[in-house]
């Protein structure tokens, strides 16, 4: 079948979204780390969390049974999105989760994707501050929930007026910034949570430094708390800094299930401040971001129209395209589909 008629009939239904295209849309809003099955539900309520996630929230997405009978993993199933020009592009549908033996790689498409939403900000930021915010062993276990995560991030971030909370850094002046949690540190299974931060920022003085410190063990109600700092204006390593960043570290849902149920939804990735200067810095050599980068935004990467997308399609099309020669990679999970 032609890309035009798959094309068609994806959007002419476009509105009765299957449960799982409608989980995907909401996932590209709200965070990679939602669970993979009803057990991780099952796990929520024992915790005693309030709800639970509804079972196999993403599992269809990870692992679909098509037509023929085989069961393939993620991805699963594709999306087609079009702008009005008539550019058409062909987006596989990951589902994103830490532990996805494919997403939770380094490098897979889902981290590329992660990655790409952000060097577009950070290419407008001439020296990369990176600020590592860790808790205490003692006070982690008051942490264990999307409520006091998420207040706990904009307390150290850009803050939350309507709430009446500050936000550390942009009341130091730091006025823009990215802000990622990583779950687990260098020991695998152990609770871990520290909160990784990018801000424009050269050399801090001790004494600068010394009041984020103070100003950070304030919030957690501890006496010292750790925060590590370094800067750098050297773009492959600012580079380095932010694909560390963006990459999967809940990478065995075992380790933690009840916890891996809680964050079903959480939105990880978060930015404050105004993003709307030019780049100071090129990605030599790293061209290929430029359109994932356009496309994660939701716009054509040849005209910079807004893109259109369909309703979820089983992956078996876009491999057939694929074989056809119809479709031409862009990298991670895109293609450009062939004018018809």
């Amino acid at each position: 079948m032609k890309i035009a008629s798959v094309f068609n009939s994806l959007t002419q239904i476009r509105d009765e979204r299957t449960p799982e295209a409608a989980a995907v849309i909401q996932k590209q809003e709200g965070g990679e780390c939602t669970p993979p099955s009803s057990k991780l539900a099952s796990a929520k309520q024992t915790s005693g969390a309030q709800g639970a996630a509804p079972p196999g929230y993403l599992e269809s997405l990870a692992k679909v049974v098509t037509s023929t009978g085989l069961a393939t993993k993620c991805p699963g199933w594709f999306v087609v999105g079009q702008c009005k020009n008539g550019h058409r592009f062909a987006k596989e549908l990951y589902c994103g989760r830490d532990w996805c033996p494919i997403c939770g790689e380094d490098d897979s498409p889902a981290h590329m994707r992660r990655f790409a939403r952000w060097v577009g900000r950070a290419q407008q930021i001439q020296s990369i501050g990176y600020l590592v915010f860790t808790l205490p062993e003692e006070v982690r276990s008051r942490y264990r929930s999307k409520a006091r995560l998420n207040e706990l991030t904009k307390r150290v971030t850009g803050g939350d007026k309507s709430r009446r909370i500050g936000g550390l850094l942009k009341g130091m002046g730091f006025n823009r910034g990215l802000s990622r949690w990583h779950w687990f540190g260098e020991t695998p299974g152990k609770w871990h949570p520290h909160l990784n931060v990018i801000v424009e920022s050269g050399h801090l003085t001790p004494g600068q430094l010394q009041s984020i410190r103070r100003a950070w063990a304030g919030i957690l109600g501890v006496k010292v708390a750790v925060v590590n700092y370094s800067y750098t204006k050297v773009v492959p390593k600012q580079i380095h800094i932010l694909k560390y960043v963006t990459r999967a570290t809940f990478r065995d849902y075992t380790w933690d299930p009840s916890m891996a149920a809680e964050l079903y939804n959480f939105r990880n990735m978060r930015a404050w401040g105004k993003w709307d200067n030019p780049a100071v810095w090129e990605l030599k050599g790293k061209a290929e971001l430029e359109p994932i980068a356009k496309l994660e935004s939701g716009l054509c990467p040849i005209c910079g129209e807004p893109l259109s997308w369909s309703r979820a399609g089983d992956i078996a099309w876009l491999k057939l395209w694929i074989a056809a020669g119809q479709a031409a990679s862009i990298g991670a999970g895109y293609w450009e589909l062939a004018e018809t």
